[in-house]
């Protein structure tokens, strides 16, 4: 309950942003805290020490206790290399972990094939870089209690990377929990609900445009001149390819006022669009053949085959289809919908009189 983040509700949740211009050591130890914490939490809703080492179904990532032991061993590694620590934790810790997938290089991947430390182990692990990692913020001259500017050739903007690269890595670990069978998963303590529409239950399995899910148009928008890059001095912190300008002329185009739902990708699903190779690229359809897709990853049957009745796959439950929620594809399904759609309006606008 001391934890930076915990709300009135018991719910853990994450701290704002912190301004690089003025930064303390309590507002860095806290926001370590709290990005610490939101990891910690996620990760206790792993049922059990199978899906730790539990390969992924599409073989594309790591077993979960890789990521487990790699924000730590990111927080050791930079804060070397930046000078604010001497040596490391664990040195083989800290090899092991210490590259993850290179989505341009999947050969990397052998390092599924050999044995992982135990779950206790790095769990130790862990609680030994935290440690490092407070005493670091107290002590280290290159903070104050009266705030410094953090920037790019401060020591600590290390300390902020690993921020940021734990962020992503509880995003991206929280799509593996989302394929990892139920069983193996349940709601840690602390884990923010989930939003009230999920509990709606007199949902019907044949959704009706403007009814369960609302029509989408295509809104116009001018094209203009937009300037891309972000200045050298903001005060937050950036990747290297966040920087640099760059103007980009934008002609006039059309897009949806809403986000494609579940209710507009189901039209999609019964129509066909996965067994109809002409609104698929190459690759998808090589993907969508490969893995034998009939409908989104997340999307879990719920009555007889061929019946089109599905439920929803959230991180640690099953919850009715949503229909007037986000649809979740990957880029070759969103790419073969978007075909879909335009052959749809363009026959729409022949049949109007």
């Amino acid at each position: 309950s001391q934890c930076p983040g915990v709300c009135s509700d018991g719910a853990l949740r994450s701290l704002p942003l912190p301004n690089l211009a003025t930064v303390t050591r309590k507002a860095a130890r806290e926001y370590f805290d709290n990005s610490w914490a939101l990891y910690e939490v996620m990760f206790a809703g792993l049922n059990g020490e199978e899906p730790f080492y539990r390969p992924p179904v599409h073989g594309l990532r790591h077993p979960q206790i890789f990521y487990y032991g790699h924000t730590p061993c990111l927080y050791i590694n930079k804060l070397r290399v930046s000078g604010v620590l001497e040596k490391p934790v664990n040195a083989y810790f800290e090899s092991i972990f210490e590259v993850g997938v290179d989505e341009m290089l999947w050969d990397d991947m052998h390092k599924n094939d050999m044995v992982w430390p135990t779950v206790a182990e790095v769990h130790e692990y862990r609680k030994q870089v935290y440690e490092t990692v407070v005493e670091a913020i107290e002590t280290h001259p290159s903070l104050s209690d009266d705030g410094v500017l953090v920037n790019q050739e401060h020591p600590f903007w290390a300390l902020f990377m690993g921020f940021e690269h734990e962020r992503i890595h509880l995003e991206t670990s929280s799509v593996l929990f989302r394929e990892t069978p139920l069983h193996l998963v349940q709601t840690p303590h602390h884990w923010p609900p989930m939003h009230p529409s999920s509990k709606r239950s007199s949902l019907t399995t044949q959704p009706t445009e403007s009814v369960d899910f609302p029509s989408n148009r295509m809104v116009s928008v001018s094209g203009s001149n937009v300037d891309l890059g972000k200045p050298a001095d903001f005060p937050s912190y950036g990747w290297d390819n966040e920087y640099g300008e760059r103007r980009v002329n934008v002609p006039d185009f059309q897009a949806s006022e809403n986000m494609v739902t579940n209710g507009e990708f189901f039209q999609f699903v019964t129509d066909g669009g996965y067994r109809n190779e002409k609104y698929w690229c190459d690759d998808g359809w090589a993907w969508r053949t490969h893995r034998n897709m009939k409908w989104p990853f997340f999307w879990e049957p719920s009555g007889p085959s061929g019946s089109n009745e599905y439920s929803l796959r959230a991180i640690f439950e099953v919850v009715p289809m949503q229909w007037d929620w986000p649809v979740d594809v990957n880029y070759y399904e969103a790419k073969a919908y978007c075909r879909w759609k335009v052959r749809r309006l363009f026959s729409e606008a022949i049949r109007r009189p």
